[in-house]
Protein backbone atom coordinates (compact mmCIF):
# COMPACT_ATOMS: atom_id res chain seq x y z
CA UNK A 1 0.00 0.00 0.00
CA UNK A 2 1.06 3.42 -0.60
CA UNK A 3 1.80 6.20 1.84
CA UNK A 4 0.07 9.15 1.67
CA UNK A 5 3.46 11.12 0.72
CA UNK A 6 3.58 9.12 -2.08
CA UNK A 7 3.39 11.69 -5.17
CA UNK A 8 1.98 9.29 -7.56
CA UNK A 9 -1.11 8.54 -5.45
CA UNK A 10 -2.08 12.49 -5.49
CA UNK A 11 -5.19 13.86 -8.08
CA UNK A 12 -2.67 14.73 -10.32
CA UNK A 13 -1.11 11.72 -10.61
CA UNK A 14 -1.06 9.66 -14.17
CA UNK A 15 -0.53 6.28 -12.47
CA UNK A 16 1.05 4.99 -15.79
CA UNK A 17 3.62 1.83 -15.78
CA UNK A 18 5.89 4.27 -17.77
CA UNK A 19 5.77 7.11 -14.93
CA UNK A 20 9.84 6.52 -13.74
CA UNK A 21 10.51 6.84 -17.68
CA UNK A 22 11.50 10.01 -18.86
CA UNK A 23 10.30 10.94 -22.66
CA UNK A 24 12.45 13.14 -24.31
CA UNK A 25 11.52 14.53 -27.29
CA UNK A 26 14.18 14.80 -30.39
CA UNK A 27 14.85 17.54 -32.75
CA UNK A 28 13.32 16.18 -36.48
CA UNK A 29 16.14 15.66 -38.70
CA UNK A 30 16.74 17.79 -41.17
CA UNK A 31 16.35 15.53 -44.73
CA UNK A 32 13.12 15.07 -42.97
CA UNK A 33 12.08 18.18 -43.14
CA UNK A 34 13.25 18.57 -46.47
CA UNK A 35 11.29 15.41 -47.48
CA UNK A 36 8.24 16.85 -46.28
CA UNK A 37 8.36 20.32 -47.91
CA UNK A 38 9.25 18.57 -51.07
CA UNK A 39 6.56 16.27 -50.69
CA UNK A 40 3.73 18.83 -50.18
CA UNK A 41 5.36 21.34 -52.52
CA UNK A 42 4.91 18.37 -55.64
CA UNK A 43 1.00 18.00 -54.20
CA UNK A 44 0.22 21.19 -54.32
CA UNK A 45 1.42 22.13 -57.60
CA UNK A 46 -0.23 18.70 -58.75
CA UNK A 47 -3.24 20.55 -56.88
CA UNK A 48 -2.82 23.61 -58.64
CA UNK A 49 -2.30 22.66 -62.16
CA UNK A 50 -5.87 20.42 -62.02
CA UNK A 51 -7.52 23.49 -61.03
CA UNK A 52 -6.00 25.66 -63.87
CA UNK A 53 -7.19 22.51 -65.65
CA UNK A 54 -10.80 22.81 -64.30
CA UNK A 55 -11.37 26.28 -64.63
CA UNK A 56 -10.53 26.01 -68.25
CA UNK A 57 -12.82 23.43 -68.73
CA UNK A 58 -15.42 25.28 -67.26
CA UNK A 59 -14.61 28.39 -69.15
CA UNK A 60 -14.75 26.27 -72.35
CA UNK A 61 -18.50 25.45 -73.84
CA UNK A 62 -17.43 22.56 -76.51
CA UNK A 63 -18.44 19.55 -74.46
CA UNK A 64 -16.29 19.13 -71.90
CA UNK A 65 -19.40 19.69 -69.02
CA UNK A 66 -19.25 16.34 -68.78
CA UNK A 67 -16.32 16.58 -66.13
CA UNK A 68 -17.60 19.38 -64.07
CA UNK A 69 -19.16 17.03 -61.50
CA UNK A 70 -16.32 15.11 -60.69
CA UNK A 71 -13.95 17.99 -60.50
CA UNK A 72 -16.14 19.68 -58.19
CA UNK A 73 -16.48 16.64 -55.98
CA UNK A 74 -13.12 16.42 -55.85
CA UNK A 75 -12.05 20.08 -54.82
CA UNK A 76 -15.65 19.57 -52.31
CA UNK A 77 -13.96 16.53 -50.58
CA UNK A 78 -10.17 18.02 -50.78
CA UNK A 79 -11.58 21.54 -49.24
CA UNK A 80 -13.35 19.31 -46.44
CA UNK A 81 -9.80 17.07 -45.42
CA UNK A 82 -8.29 20.42 -45.15
CA UNK A 83 -10.31 21.50 -42.79
CA UNK A 84 -10.63 18.63 -41.04
CA UNK A 85 -6.69 18.70 -41.21
CA UNK A 86 -5.89 22.37 -39.94
CA UNK A 87 -9.07 21.34 -37.39
CA UNK A 88 -7.24 18.71 -35.69
CA UNK A 89 -3.94 20.73 -35.94
CA UNK A 90 -5.38 23.47 -33.67
CA UNK A 91 -7.15 20.90 -31.29
CA UNK A 92 -3.47 19.46 -30.98
CA UNK A 93 -4.16 15.86 -31.99
CA UNK A 94 -0.48 15.94 -33.77
CA UNK A 95 1.49 17.49 -30.52
CA UNK A 96 2.25 13.78 -28.89
CA UNK A 97 1.51 10.96 -31.27
CA UNK A 98 3.72 8.53 -29.04
CA UNK A 99 1.35 8.47 -25.91
CA UNK A 100 -1.22 6.25 -27.29
CA UNK A 101 0.78 3.65 -27.64
CA UNK A 102 1.82 3.80 -24.30
CA UNK A 103 -1.81 3.92 -23.17
CA UNK A 104 -2.56 0.99 -25.44
CA UNK A 105 0.57 -0.64 -23.12
CA UNK A 106 -1.11 0.51 -19.75
CA UNK A 107 -4.69 -0.81 -20.73
CA UNK A 108 -3.08 -4.40 -21.83
CA UNK A 109 -1.40 -4.74 -18.37
CA UNK A 110 -4.61 -3.69 -16.50
CA UNK A 111 -6.72 -6.29 -18.47
CA UNK A 112 -3.47 -8.84 -17.52
CA UNK A 113 -4.05 -8.00 -14.01
CA UNK A 114 -8.03 -8.39 -14.00
CA UNK A 115 -7.78 -11.68 -16.01
CA UNK A 116 -5.22 -12.87 -13.32
CA UNK A 117 -7.29 -11.98 -10.00
CA UNK A 118 -10.11 -13.83 -12.08
CA UNK A 119 -7.83 -16.84 -12.13
CA UNK A 120 -6.78 -16.86 -8.53
CA UNK A 121 -10.49 -16.11 -7.70
CA UNK A 122 -12.25 -18.98 -9.56
CA UNK A 123 -11.61 -22.81 -8.64
CA UNK A 124 -9.72 -24.83 -11.48
CA UNK A 125 -12.27 -25.85 -14.07
CA UNK A 126 -10.91 -29.77 -13.72
CA UNK A 127 -12.23 -29.85 -9.77
CA UNK A 128 -15.51 -30.98 -8.91
CA UNK A 129 -16.35 -30.95 -4.99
Amino acid sequence: MRSAEDPTTGPDSTNSVDQGRKRRSRPTPLWITVFLIGTVSLAAIGFLFKFIEFVAAYLKTDGTDFSIIPVATYLAVAAGYLCFFVWAFRQGMFTDIEAPKYRMLEMQDEIDAQIAAQKTNTPAQGSHS
